[in-house]
């Protein structure tokens, strides 16, 4: 069958300066204490013991003793770190106290509705009271314009020196794409004390939001084909330094993207056939590259778009059905298959009929489809099985 060429994409991908932190106020050390930060709740100012007594606005400036670490960036006398402040004992337990900073991506809208920008979150975080049970973690959302949350977002895992993050500062780092449609970035620093304890011995320091280097090669076109069976993918590229490999990635939704392949570099011209076109139930798709070099920098495709040709047509009859259902419209001989909704095949047959009884009997009630295939065209259709 001929192939039918849909997109041609050219991107030229360059190495830039070292990425800028987009984060205002990252280690606590802006004055007034807070800039840029919104608080959503934290614990008193009265705290009891010293340094505490330099405490304001999720800010403190700690003495370097076992708990109340000096900051990360500089380990001396001096520096700032996040810090939610004390509690009175008259509070309950379990309290959590936030802060959170949203940033504005919006200059980036083109290249995120594109599908192609990704950021990178890092944060550091030490809970170094080893006898309490305090703990902390990192939030990150994507936001639309009007401030809904969008379907991706990082929630690292809660740290507590109680079940053994030790002293000493952690890392906590996330690379993801930006969903279509975002324009604000929210990072969000949660403690939680978990005790009635005066001070809540979880602190932050060095938030970034930053976007990643871009990988150095030119990527002169990105194709896409189909047969009704077979998707073919090609692309051209020029001038790889220092490049690993390619990822191909797919999506059913244009959202999100798994992992198919991976491709090693060192050609001009790349091709890759995904047999697989025929069981992902879907009549449009999206591929898109990951282009990886030796040191782990990485760059997006665009995301090329492949329509599949459904050219046979079935008709299910009852549909809802309980007992049997028979499938029709059936032109020449193929094969049908009915797939529930976790992706697995419950029912194979071959057929040469033009219309096929099925008991379904056997099949728990819910929904499912129905494939037919020639070896050539491919069709789909929603079965729904009641219960008998």
């Amino acid at each position: 069958m001929q192939k039918l060429l849909l997109f041609i994409f050219g991107l030229i991908h360059i190495l830039p300066t070292s990425a800028q932190n987009l984060v205002v106020n990252p280690g606590a050390e802006n004055t007034p204490a807070g800039t840029g930060w919104t608080i959503v709740n934290a614990g008193t100012t009265a705290c009891s013991s010293a340094p505490t007594n330099t405490y304001n606005n999720w800010t403190m400036i700690p003495d370097g003793s076992v708990n109340h670490p000096f900051d990360h960036t500089t380990g001396v006398a001096g520096g700032t770190i996040f810090f939610a402040g004390c509690n009175p004992f008259s509070f309950p337990g379990f309290t959590r106290f936030e802060l959170f900073q949203d940033i504005d991506v919006s200059a980036d809208a083109t290249n995120i509705d594109l599908g192609t920008a990704p950021f990178t979150f890092s944060g550091y975080m030490q809970t170094p009271v080893s006898i309490q049970t305090d703990r902390g973690r990192f939030i990150v959302e994507y936001l639309d314009g009007s401030n809904a949350l969008l379907g991706s977002s990082y929630t690292s895992s809660w740290q507590s020196n109680a079940t053994g993050s030790g002293t000493g500062w952690n890392s906590y780092n996330n690379t993801s794409l930006a969903p279509i449609g975002t324009r604000k970035v929210r990072i969000r620093l949660q403690a939680e004390l978990q005790i009635n304890q005066f001070e809540i011995n979880v602190y932050f320091d060095d938030i970034s939001l930053t976007t990643p280097s871009i990988v150095p090669v030119k990527l002169i076109s990105f194709t896409g084909s189909e047969d009704g069976n077979k998707i073919y993918l090609d692309w051209n590229v020029a001038d790889e330094l220092n490049l690993s490999n390619y990822e191909l990635e797919l999506s059913t939704n244009a959202l999100n993207f798994k992992r198919i392949a991976t491709i090693a570099s060192g050609k001009n011209n790349y091709s890759f056939v995904d047999k697989n076109a025929v069981n992902y139930y879907s009549d449009k798709y999206y591929y898109r590259l990951k282009m990886v070099d030796a040191d782990g920098k990485f760059s997006y495709s665009k995301v090329l778009p492949i329509t599949m040709k459904r050219q046979q047509s079935i008709v299910l009859s009852p549909n809802p059905a309980k007992n049997s259902v028979t499938v029709s419209g059936l032109k020449q001989q193929g094969t049908i298959t009915i797939i529930n909704a976790n992706g697995s095949s419950v029912f194979k047959t071959k057929t040469n009929a033009q219309a096929t009884k099925i008991n379904i009997s056997q099949l728990s009630a819910g929904l499912y489809f129905v494939q037919f295939t020639d070896g050539k065209t491919i069709s789909y259709h929603k079965l729904v099985v009641q219960n008998q």
